[in-house]
């Protein structure tokens, strides 16, 4: 299947693009619905996408932990063979009754007959650091073979994982380039209609919505009206509700992650003005929109900008303000996470309000 995508995608971006004429908002809204479909037809296998990437990270820590494990193993070896040396050396000169020929290199008690004569010789403390030393050199080995057979599963898994998401990102692909074929054109047409006319903002209040968002634990944002806004992804992309799942380093998931290839358009959800622009080192490029209903919203591992955005440019609904990357620790998985902060308050789980914005 994959093979079949990414040469069908190969054809469409090589063949010739004729010029469009004046695109209607039914274009608009039929092509729309075209990566609506994709992305309601891809939500499931999302969960199966997020739940590989879980599992890498299980395998990284794992790994990690045995690493460490492996590390002090032989630290602590190294240790014991100093001991066993020194008490073997004062054996030796203490003219010890086993004799010279019992005395060997710390290296041979593996062994079990030279361990049986090592052992007669001690007593007490002696015993103690043959039996340390043998049980740690037991372990390092046992964590050894589990770091192997976990770096061949770890193989294993990034192959299937990078299978899953190079098909999902090339029928993502071939459903962009059609819909940006519409979607430029009416941009073009937004544009100079912008230029022609001089529009009268209004600030609109957010009370209402800030109160509700509170009594809802801000664990849903239905009770936000899609009036006045827009979808933030200006092209194919899809998404599922992951509020409040687990992250790495014991944090949990406060937003909505909307995957998408690499480049496309990411547009200001509703009329306002840049509020802030920032690098994070989770959240790579950001970029927050305060919209003139006083709600806020968080774009993060953008991979560029638009040009001309600065703190304070006023912005309308639909205006372009960057494209998705994959900055921060997004690497490898072009997305746009959305933060959502009804009237300014708490963040809120932003889902309830894409479906009705973006499906």
């Amino acid at each position: 299947m994959r093979k079949t995508i990414v040469a069908f995608l190969t054809l469409l971006m090589l063949a010739p693009t004729a010029a469009l004429a004046d695109v209607t908002r039914q274009d608009l809204e039929e092509a729309q619905e075209k990566v609506r479909e994709v992305s309601r037809r891809l939500e499931g296998e999302l969960t199966e996408l997020d739940q590989s990437i879980g599992l890498q990270t299980s395998y990284e820590d794992r790994i990690a932990a045995i690493e460490e494990l492996i590390v002090e193993r032989r630290r602590e070896i190294v240790i014991l063979e100093l001991q066993a040396r020194e008490r073997a050396q004062t054996l030796y000169m203490s003219g010890s009754s086993a004799g010279e020929e019992t005395l060997f290199g710390v290296d041979d008690i593996s062994t079990v007959g030279a361990r049986a004569v090592y052992m007669d010789s001690l007593a007490g403390q002696e015993h103690d650091i043959v039996n340390d030393l043998l049980f740690l050199q037991n372990d390092a080995a046992r964590l050894q073979t589990e770091l192997e057979q976990l770096a061949v599963e770890q193989e294993d898994k990034i192959g299937r994982l990078e299978e899953s998401s190079s098909d999902i990102y090339a029928e993502l692909e071939i459903a962009n380039s059609e819909y940006q074929v519409v979607y430029q054109q009416w941009q073009k047409q937004e544009a100079e209609r912008r230029a022609r006319e001089e529009a009268a903002r209004r600030a609109a209040a957010a009370a209402a919505a800030a109160a509700a968002a509170a009594a809802s634990n801000y664990s849903s944002s239905s009770h936000v009206s899609p009036s006045g806004r827009t979808c933030p992804v200006a092209g194919a992309h899809s998404f599922r509700d992951s509020w409040l799942e687990p992250r790495s380093g014991g944090r949990q998931h406060h937003g909505l992650d909307m995957i998408a290839p690499r480049g496309t358009p990411l547009v200001a959800i509703e009329s306002g003005y840049i509020w802030s622009m920032s690098y994070h080192y989770l959240g790579g490029n950001g970029i927050y929109v305060k919209g003139n209903s006083g709600d806020i919203y968080y774009y993060a591992h953008l991979d560029s900008y638009a040009p001309g955005m600065a703190q304070g440019v006023r912005v309308d609904k639909g205006q372009l303000i960057g494209y998705v990357g994959d900055t921060g620790n997004a690497k490898g998985t072009p997305h746009l996470h959305l933060g959502y902060r009804p009237g300014g308050g708490p963040l809120t789980n932003p889902y309830q309000l894409m479906v009705k914005l973006c499906r």
